[in-house]
């Protein structure tokens, strides 16, 4: 199904990447930019590997859609946990047509690239991109349209973006300075602080490859 997938993909005119093993898969998500995954719970590690996976995923990056695709895991208790770790959708391989597959993935992908209604959730953490607010526990902050995209921005990938990405993705000026970036998303970090103490640096994270999102614990 591997090979199905790598060419149905890339005639659909998207840019597939695989990896057969969880640390590979881990590896492939710190290294490249990728918009969503498609997980096959079934990994060579064990029965459990495809769940210490997404939960993985979901620890690391939380606004990264995640299609479980499970030709054993049928039963209902282990499609309840998929959903509870954080799976976006689930689907039985053979049970439905690969259509209503590629069909999820472009929806999950219109979604993170307009902005959905409703909110995200990064653990504790809730942002709402359409009223541009983020809430924790009872206390909720609106912030400004640009603090906004980059939020979003930086959760529709799963590679740390650099300056340099958010100019080239139109979020600041093509001749901005790359000290306005970072005094932009220092700017955006304290407003986050005013949320709960020390929320901007661990929900916004820099790091010497870049700046990611981080589920709050």
């Amino acid at each position: 199904m591997q090979q199905q997938l790598r060419i149905d993909l890339h005639d659909l005119g998207y840019r597939p990447a695989v990896a057969s093993s969880a640390p590979e898969a881990m590896e492939l998500l710190e290294r490249e930019r990728v918009a969503a995954v498609l997980l096959d719970l079934v990994l060579d590690e064990g029965e459990d590997a495809g769940f210490d996976l997404l939960t993985w995923i979901r620890q690391h990056h939380p606004g990264l859609p995640v299609i479980v695709l499970s030709a054993a895991q049928v039963n209902s208790a282990a499609i309840r946990k998929a959903y509870e770790l954080g799976a976006s959708s689930y689907f039985v391989k053979g049970n439905v047509p690969m259509a209503h597959i590629y069909s999820d993935l472009a929806a999950r992908l219109v979604e993170r690239g307009t902005g959905r209604p409703g909110s995200y959730r990064f653990g504790r953490l809730e942002f709402d991109p359409t009223r541009r607010t983020v809430k924790v526990g009872a206390t909720e902050i609106r912030l400004t349209p640009q603090q906004t995209a980059l939020v979003l921005y930086l959760a529709q990938g799963s590679k740390p973006a650099t300056a340099r990405d958010l100019i080239e993705a139109g979020l600041f000026r093509s001749d901005a300075a790359h000290s306005t970036v970072h005094s932009a998303l220092l700017t955006l970090r304290r407003r986050l602080d005013e949320v709960e103490d020390g929320l901007g640096p661990s929900f916004v994270r820099a790091t010497a490859r870049g700046y990611r999102l981080v589920a709050v614990a």
